[in-house]
């Protein structure tokens, strides 16, 4: 039976280390759509692997034709989205488990304005405290502004705040990636049985 899992998270919790261990999985009828980015492309990434890489002008054409399920502006840079197509389309109406990131605020947004498909989603959210969030920035040599790292914490804690109240489950992220991905396999495969 198809079903949908958003997985939502603070920055550095590790979302995109999960992502990858899930796309290795061998689940049956597992699909994870990409989302579609304004941001330039990194040096280790793909076109088409590991998102979609889109100009503003293609992005806002698909805002107003709305063709997105969710987008959102990130860290006051970038726009990125998910097609509605690519979740129902090309995964619902194909009777997939679909796996999708999710902003928070998207959530909220789907509550109050989708109320028909709550039923249909499960929503994990990946958490870390404040210190380890500030540690993880340093240890990876991520600069900022103090401006903007105290824009960051301060999102970290709204989002958990918000997490606490929307989201079905929520995962302890400073666990190490496998443990984490064993509860997200855990609550999969609860559901699915």
């Amino acid at each position: 039976m198809w079903h949908i899992y958003f997985i939502m998270w603070v920055s550095w919790a590790g979302k995109w280390t999960l992502i990858s261990h899930i796309k290795n999985l061998n689940f049956e009828n597992l699909y994870i759509p990409l989302s579609y980015k304004t941001r330039s492309i990194r040096e280790n990434e793909q076109n088409g692997v590991d998102a979609w890489f889109i100009s503003r002008e293609d992005f806002f054409a698909w805002v107003q034709a709305w063709e997105f399920l969710e987008y959102a502006l990130v860290h006051d840079l970038d726009y990125y989205g998910t097609k509605y197509k690519d979740v129902f389309e090309n995964g619902i109406d194909k009777w997939k488990i679909v796996i999708k990131e999710l902003d928070i605020i998207w959530l909220e947004e789907l509550r109050k304005n989708k109320p028909e498909l709550d039923d249909k989603y499960t929503t994990i959210f990946l958490n870390i405290p404040e210190e380890i969030l500030k540690k993880r920035i340093e240890q990876r040599g991520a600069f900022m502004s103090n401006e903007e790292l105290g824009k960051r914490l301060n999102s970290a804690v709204i989002e958990e705040e918000k997490a606490r109240i929307l989201c079905n489950y929520m995962i302890d992220a400073t666990q190490s990636p496998e443990q984490v991905l064993q509860q997200v396999i855990d609550i999969i495969k609860n559901r699915e049985l």
